[in-house]
């Protein structure tokens, strides 16, 4: 371990030949770089990726970046490791901030062949897709190369993002994360596990669908509500059902009934607020009306018999012993 500390430090003392000192904020670069560069040297990993990280912000330089990356290794932070390798090899071809000497190419390039055999994949595919997906609460950081390949943990803490396929695999450092999927309409997916460096898991995560909310109100006390033709008691009441088309009807006697059809989508809460006004009843529904009717209708049958009814013909008187009949006129 010692010599290899030894290595470390002459690879990074071969950065202060580096055009630095051009720079207006030469001077705390190099201070920070130099302060790096000792702590290395006493393996005090997390204080020296520090002090490079504030000479990169003051004077940008592949061999910064790539002092950087050496941390995050020594470290075990092998995904930042290999995402910043990869940076400092790209800013050496550009040559904008300067070169890599020659034995740091060899190394970033051995170290990013021996990171992508260290570092966990998970294989994962989203039912639905289109999913936020977030790992330690970070969003994934999507490789230009490969775009169904994403790396965890290289990002800022932030919102998830949804990955350009419902299928693509994650690397991951070694060890326990917890991973978390979130799309509207759905309940989010919580995965708590832990990952072996070297090996692929695979995983198919499903988000089930969030229940839709109706919340019934109604004007009249105790009014009673179905949906979709079942007894469901008195208003107000919420009733969870998926997402979808739903009759609703409230009643009570005496009032005028509420009949709607409404659709509510996953996830939401929809009020339905039933107004119930007092059943008018028409004329012909009255009692009055129909006592009264009746009465008329009477009056006028009975009317109308007398006055159509034929002239009652006159009995005949019997004429005694006599055998005769008299008609009376």
């Amino acid at each position: 371990m010692a010599s290899r500390r030894t290595e470390f430090a002459l690879a990074l003392a071969l950065a202060l030949a580096a055009p630095v000192s051009a720079a207006d904020d030469a001077d705390e670069a190099r201070a920070a770089f130099e302060e790096g560069t000792k702590l290395v040297v006493e393996a005090r990993w997390s204080e020296a990726l520090a002090a490079f990280e504030r000479a990169e912000k003051k004077k940008p330089h592949p061999v910064t970046t790539f002092d950087i990356a050496a941390c995050e290794r020594a470290m075990g932070r092998y995904t930042r490791a290999r995402t910043t390798l990869r940076r400092a090899l790209r800013e050496h071809e550009t040559g904008e901030h300067g070169k890599l000497p020659d034995n740091l190419v060899v190394d970033a390039r051995a170290w990013d062949s021996e990171i992508d055999k260290l570092v966990a994949r998970a294989a994962i595919t989203l039912v639905p897709d289109s999913a936020n997906v977030l790992v330690d609460g970070r969003p994934l950081f999507l490789e230009s190369s490969k775009p169904t390949v994403l790396v965890a943990g290289v990002r800022a803490p932030g919102s998830g993002e949804v990955p350009p396929t419902a299928s693509f695999t994650v690397l991951l450092d070694p060890g326990p994360h917890v991973l978390l999927l979130q799309r509207k309409g759905f309940t989010d997916a919580v995965v708590n596990r832990s990952f072996v460096g070297g090996t692929t898991t695979t995983l198919e995560l499903t988000l089930d669908k969030l229940p839709a909310t109706l919340r019934i109100t109604a004007n009249r006390e105790s009014a009673l509500v179905t949906v979709d033709g079942k007894d469901l008691g008195p208003a107000p009441l919420d009733v969870l059902r998926p997402a979808g088309t739903y009759h609703v009807v409230v009643t009570k006697v005496g009032y005028t009934t509420f009949d709607q059809t409404v659709k509510v989508g996953a996830g939401e809460s929809l009020r339905v607020s039933a107004t119930l006004p007092v059943d008018e009843p028409s004329i012909t529904k009255r009692w009055w009306f129909w006592a009264g009717s009746a009465a008329l209708v009477g009056g006028v049958a009975l009317g109308t018999w007398y006055l159509t009814r034929p002239a009652p013909a006159r009995p005949e008187v019997d004429g005694g012993t006599l055998g005769w009949k008299i008609q009376v006129p």
